[in-house]
């Protein structure tokens, strides 16, 4: 009799965590990072982004990674905070030209997916 309780028990805890799992899963959205500033630049311009879910609701106050990688392959790490607009900047200093790429990456909540976007950069001073 002993065990047959606890066999009942683990089935109904199983049960109550596969639930969690379906609910957190259907009422999670789907997060988007976009680059908002031009994709042409310059040492003392900034590359913005907004943090927003497939609603475009934004989200304050969430962290995101930006990483700007050089077509050397050497890479610029920033960890930003998004303000009250979702959105968030990194200012560009001593930059040489050339071609880079923007990796942000967002790890996401319990409610919001992560998210991990590239897109190209540009950096031209005029010279």
């Amino acid at each position: 009799m002993k065990a047959k309780n606890i066999v009942i028990i683990v089935v109904i805890l199983l049960i109550i965590a596969i639930g969690a799992f379906l609910f957190v899963q259907a009422n999670s959205h789907n997060t988007q990072v976009d680059v908002i500033s031009n994709s042409t630049l310059k040492n003392g311009d900034s590359v913005q982004i907004v943090l927003k879910d497939e609603y475009r609701n934004v989200y304050p106050n969430e962290n995101v990674h930006i990483k700007i990688l050089g077509d050397d392959g050497w890479g610029n790490n920033y960890d930003v905070v998004t303000d009250n607009e979702g959105e968030a900047a990194v200012v560009l200093s001593t930059f040489e030209n050339g071609n880079y790429t923007i990796h942000t990456n967002y790890n996401g909540t319990l409610f919001n997916k992560e998210y991990h976007g590239v897109d190209a950069l540009v950096i031209d001073d005029g010279y």
